[in-house]
């Protein structure tokens, strides 16, 4: 068997990850991509939203407006202390910038990263995050909805 020249890019390997992934139920995919979330915040992400929430003194809305001077990231107060947006511009993910994931699916891996970031800095609170626009599934934003139900 000849050897591929771009033995490199293993993005047939994540089609079928996806593809795979797709078939479980909402409480599998949840879990995968929570791992998959709480690894990218520990990269460093969870540091900067941790340096915003003290920022914000712990206030809701202030979180999310201070989040919203980030370059190529909206937030919206859609329900004071209840509600928000967060919009973002381009897909950030390092699996679809580098090549390997173009599938809509994957951005459930940024609903638990949100969900993950909301429960960590909010622990006594619940929140619900429900992905409303994707880059990947053709919109021109990301767009996630941040409720908090408790």
């Amino acid at each position: 068997m000849a050897e591929r020249d771009d033995h490199h890019d293993i993005s047939y390997w994540f089609s079928g990850f996806m593809q795979g992934v797709s078939t479980l139920g909402a409480p599998q995919r949840d879990r995968i991509f929570r791992a998959c979330a709480r690894n990218c915040l520990a990269q460093g992400a969870m540091e900067k939203y941790g340096a915003l929430f003290e920022r914000a003194g712990g206030d809701l809305d202030a979180f999310f407006e201070l989040l919203g001077e980030a370059p190529g990231v909206c937030a919206t107060v859609v329900e004071p202390r209840r509600e928000w947006e967060l919009t973002f511009e381009e897909c950030s993910c390092p699996l679809h910038v580098q090549g390997y994931v173009h599938d809509p699916g994957l951005c459930a891996c940024a609903r638990q990263s949100v969900t993950l970031v909301m429960h960590e800095l909010w622990f006594d609170e619940r929140f619900e995050v429900v992905a409303e626009k994707s880059i990947l599934a053709g919109d021109p934003v990301c767009a996630l909805r941040v409720r908090r139900v408790s």
